[in-house]
Parts: structure tokens; C-alpha cells; sequence
């Protein structure tokens, strides 16, 4: 019988001060040691992961890290690690990526269109709202490098497939700003999640329509040819709830929304290693 432990990081195995407890690193080890499949679902993208975890000390690569597979951009891409392959991948047509911005621009929200998969650290964006969003600006300058501002449709038009448009809301209109995207633009996947920079702005996502992180560990779990029912995920926020859901048992650390422990079971805070807490609670009796 195989089975899949599957966890977030930002919130989850990563710290708030964005590191690897080693506690939860030698759970994740010992997972490995008895064959269970383990694999992180971030909505970091591939690089975003990558500049982390190599500011933590490893290799960019993750084959010093004890996981099997990262799925990245909450599910639009699934990278080996061991050969270090992107195995699955999804994307927006460009007539999608125009009618998100249309929508948008509509609502005179900031948003960013990243490039498919394996280059979406290149971007453009727009910054329009006449509310101040200092989140959205934080995040332009971790990808200044790669990002370009535009200012019409017509750039957007030639900018071609994404894998994702992100806009930013801050917080005291996020929610209410997602319920309407989610409602307006139905036939995409719309995720929406606390921000990992200021931990209070909404970050709403939109995606191919096939993209989610339990879509993500379904394709990969069929794949393994492991059963639903095998399969363990632990998170602690908006963007974790549907993989929690579709998962044979789902966890969430005790920084998770209060309702999340309504339907879950709660272990540890991020920061006192709710993962490896997790691990001895399902995997060692």
C-alpha cells in the first residue's frame, strides 16, 4: 500500500521566519526512510521556491531536501525532484489572459501577468488603484528584475499565455473583492490567499481552470498509483482548503482561520512543528 504526505509551506512548514524547523525536517526524513511519497503544494512559483529554500541553505535543485515532488503555483506546475523535470504543467490562452485583464481594469485593481511555465518569474503589470497597496508594491520589487509595467491592453495582447493573473487586494476589501471574481470569472480557477508578505492583504489568483492543489495531487497521486484515501495534506490557509477536503485526512496547524478546525484536525503552530506533529499523529501508531 503507498502512500502521500503532501503539506504547504508559507504558514505551514515554513516558519514566520521562513525556515525549516529541524524537528519537521527529520519527520519528513523518516517518511522517506519507510517509502511514503512526500510532497510540498506551495503557491510559491518554481522560482519563488527555489529563492527561498536557497536562502535557507539548500539547493535550489531541492535534492537536499527531504521531498519528492513540489507543486507549484498552487498546482499549475509539478516538478521531480530527483531528475528536477516539470512533469505537468498548465496555462491560460491569451484571449483568457485579456479577458481577466478586461475584468480587472474594470474594477481598477493592480494585477500581474506571469509567463507559462517554466518562465513565470517574467511579468508585466498594472498599477492602477486609486487605494494605496503597498503589498502589491513589495511584490513588484521581488520580481523588479523580471517585470515590466504596462499601461493599455494592446501590451497585454502581445504579452501572450500565463500561467496566472494575480491581483492584490488589501485586506479590508479582499474578501469581498474574491467573492466577486469568483462569480464573475466562473469558468477559471479562482484562489484566492492570505498574503506571505504582509500576512493580511488577499492575493486572488487566476488560473486555467484545471489548476488547484487538490487537481495537482489528484493527477499526481493517480500517477504514483496511489489512493485517495492514502493520501495525507496539511495547510493553513484559503488556497489549502479544497486539498484538504479532497485528502484521505487533512490537517491544519493551530494558525489556521478559526473554521478551518471545524472541519479538520488541528495540530501545532507553524512555528512549533505542527507538520512533524502531524507525521507521529497519522503515520506512527
Amino acid at each position: 500500500m503507498r502512500r502521500m504526505f503532501v503539506t504547504d509551506l508559507d504558514g505551514t512548514l515554513f516558519t514566520d521566519d521562513k525556515r525549516i524547523d529541524a524537528i519537521d525536517l527529520d519527520a519528513l526524513k523518516y517518511l522517506g526512510k519507510v517509502g511514503i511519497v512526500r510532497a510540498f503544494a506551495t503557491g510559491r512559483s518554481l522560482y519563488s521556491f527555489q529563492k527561498a529554500v536557497k536562502k535557507m541553505g539548500f539547493d535550489p535543485s531541492c535534492k537536499d531536501l527531504p521531498v519528492d515532488y513540489v507543486l507549484f503555483s498552487t498546482g499549475a506546475g509539478i516538478m521531480e525532484c530527483e531528475s528536477g523535470n516539470i512533469i505537468k504543467s498548465h496555462s491560460l490562452n491569451s484571449e483568457d489572459v485579456r479577458l481577466i485583464a478586461d475584468y480587472f481594469d474594470s474594477l481598477n485593481l493592480d494585477y500581474m501577468i506571469h509567463r507559462p511555465v517554466p518562465d513565470t518569474p517574467y511579468c508585466i503589470y498594472r498599477q492602477q488603484s486609486v487605494i494605496q497597496n503597498p503589498d502589491f508594491t513589495s511584490r513588484i520589487e521581488l520580481y523588479r528584475d523580471f517585470c515590466t509595467k504596462i499601461n493599455c491592453q494592446e501590451e497585454i495582447q502581445e504579452f501572450g499565455p500565463s500561467t496566472e493573473v494575480l491581483t492584490i487586494v488589501p485586506s479590508g476589501w479582499g474578501h469581498k473583492t474574491a467573492d466577486m471574481v469568483e462569480q464573475y470569472l466562473a469558468d477559471y480557477s479562482v484562489i484566492r490567499a492570505t498574503s506571505p508578505l504582509d500576512g493580511r492583504s488577499i492575493w486572488i489568483e487566476v488560473f486555467n481552470r484545471s489548476v488547484s492543489k487538490s487537481k495537482a495531487v489528484s493527477w499526481l497521486a493517480q500517477r504514483l498509483f496511489i489512493d485517495r484515501q492514502n493520501v495525507i495534506s496539511i495547510g493553513n490557509d484559503y488556497n489549502d482548503l479544497d486539498m484538504l477536503h479532497w485528502a484521505g485526512q487533512g490537517f491544519v496547524v493551530q494558525n489556521a482561520p478559526e473554521s478551518f478546525k471545524e472541519h479538520f484536525t488541528a495540530v501545532a503552530s507553524n512555528n512549533e512543528c505542527g507538520v512533524s506533529q502531524a507525521i507521529a499523529m497519522f503515520y506512527k501508531n
